[in-house]
């Protein structure tokens, strides 16, 4: 579309993103010849592919099983929030209980008589 001759703008409402992205992918094009991002400037991974399948088979074999004790079977230093990420990217994140009163046997009784003087 720049090379058509469309304007910055212009191109960046046909292709909804902002001005700015098409300008530095314009500006990209035209200093390397090519779209492809560069590599990203974050922190590297701590974990492997394969250590983050283990922690996710550790999760699903024992749903129980705690951050600290996957942390300790993965053979890798890493820290329980890395964890907790590798966990959440494959959709197992912690569910907290229901708090919920346990019925005594006097409430399961009354319980019981309600439903009997409903039914009848």
């Amino acid at each position: 579309m720049k090379t058509a001759g469309w304007s910055t703008r212009r191109v960046a409402r046909q292709v909804d993103c902002s001005e700015c992205a098409v300008r530095t992918c314009w500006e990209q094009w035209t200093r390397d010849g090519t779209h492809v991002r560069r590599t990203a400037s974050g922190a590297t991974r701590k974990t492997t592919r394969r250590e983050d399948r283990r922690i996710v088979r550790q999760a699903l074999v024992n749903p129980t099983v705690n951050r600290f004790t996957i942390q300790s079977d993965v053979g890798v230093p890493v820290v329980p929030q890395t964890i907790s990420r590798r966990l959440a990217g494959a959709n197992l994140q912690s569910k907290r209980p229901v708090h919920v009163l346990s019925l005594t046997p006097k409430h399961r009784r009354h319980r019981l008589q309600w439903c009997h003087a409903i039914a009848t």
